[in-house]
């Protein structure tokens, strides 16, 4: 087979999906996604980050601001995807693209996220602190943008408001929103999730953990500890 040339660009995107993926146990062929973000395919996971992409171009000139519509479309491009794959869930029409009406939790049923009757209200409170942070990430350091988009995923994950594909949705927005701040996007790797990612969404309350995960990931493990 003759070797497939890319873009950098695609070829990191790509990479990133794959992961995101695979930290779900679902598996992509990153060769075809390559195509796919080439082709400027727009469904699926790929159409979910060239959609952010888009935003982030746009907000040059209109501000790509976060809002429940933009993250119910990221989660319903990328779940309606997983309906066509194998050995992966299947969720409801009304769970594709919607806040969740149903109670999820996880480690067996041992903890549940909150009563699907407050996510409204508790993803509305996220998105105007998001929003606040994207008018104001300008004037500040790159680090405590950092430690924003930190804070912002180990909330979005806390709420969990969807029915399935909270984490790819997550991680998709932590994306999205380091690209906002200017900063180069890492990517969510499986091979560590169970000993490095996993373990910050143990307290929501503390969010240093989550830090330096980040900041490790960044390649600057030193700046999470001052």
């Amino acid at each position: 087979m003759p070797e497939i040339t890319a873009s950098e660009s695609a070829i990191n995107l790509a990479e990133f999906i794959c992961e995101s993926d695979w930290i779900e146990n679902i598996y992509d062929e990153p060769r075809v996604l390559i195509k796919q973000i080439e082709s400027r395919k727009k469904d699926g996971h790929v159409g979910a980050m060239l959609m952010l992409e888009g935003l982030v171009r746009l907000s040059c000139n209109v501000p790509g601001y976060v809002t429940k519509e933009v993250i119910c479309k990221i989660q319903g491009l990328i779940t309606a995807e997983q309906q066509r794959k194998r050995n992966v869930p299947r969720l409801l029409p009304k769970h594709v693209g919607q806040y969740r009406d149903c109670w999820v939790g996880v480690k067996g049923g041992k903890y549940f996220f909150p009563d699907p009757e407050v996510v409204p209200a508790l993803m509305n409170s996220l998105i105007d602190r998001i929003v606040w942070w994207q008018d104001n990430s300008r004037f500040q350091a790159w680090d405590q943008n950092v430690r924003a988009i930190a804070r912002f995923h180990l909330d979005f994950e806390a709420v969990h408001p969807f029915a399935d594909g909270n984490g790819r949705t997550g991680r998709a927005l932590v994306y999205y929103l380091m690209r906002w701040a200017m900063l180069k996007p890492f990517i969510f790797t499986s091979m560590d999730k169970s000993e490095l990612y996993y373990p910050c969404f143990i307290d929501p309350a503390n969010v240093r953990p989550m830090e330096e995960y980040f900041f490790t990931k960044m390649g600057c493990p030193e700046i999470a500890r001052t």
